[in-house]
């Protein structure tokens, strides 16, 4: 049985699924942004664009992660022929 459209599909699904109950929460997003504003709150141009870069460097480091987990447990990356 081969990896076809659909089974990744239903496997990036779940991954996204996922990341919006456990690393893309309102309060985890309002922690990842509180270390990049100054003490009133407020962010200066450069700090956001550093905190956005940050933003993307982890989801896609978190992303990657639970795909190849999610390939290797499914069997699809230590037989090929699956």
């Amino acid at each position: 049985m081969k990896l076809d459209s659909d089974k990744l599909t239903a496997i990036i699904e779940t991954i996204n699924d996922d990341l919006y109950v456990t690393d893309l929460t309102t309060e985890k997003l309002q922690e990842r942004v509180a270390a990049y504003t100054d003490d009133d709150g407020k962010m200066g141009i450069g700090d956001f664009a550093q905190w956005m870069m940050q933003e993307s460097r982890d989801y896609t480091t978190i992303y990657t992660r639970r795909l190849i987990e999610a390939l290797a447990a499914a069997g699809y990356l230590n037989d090929p022929g699956k």
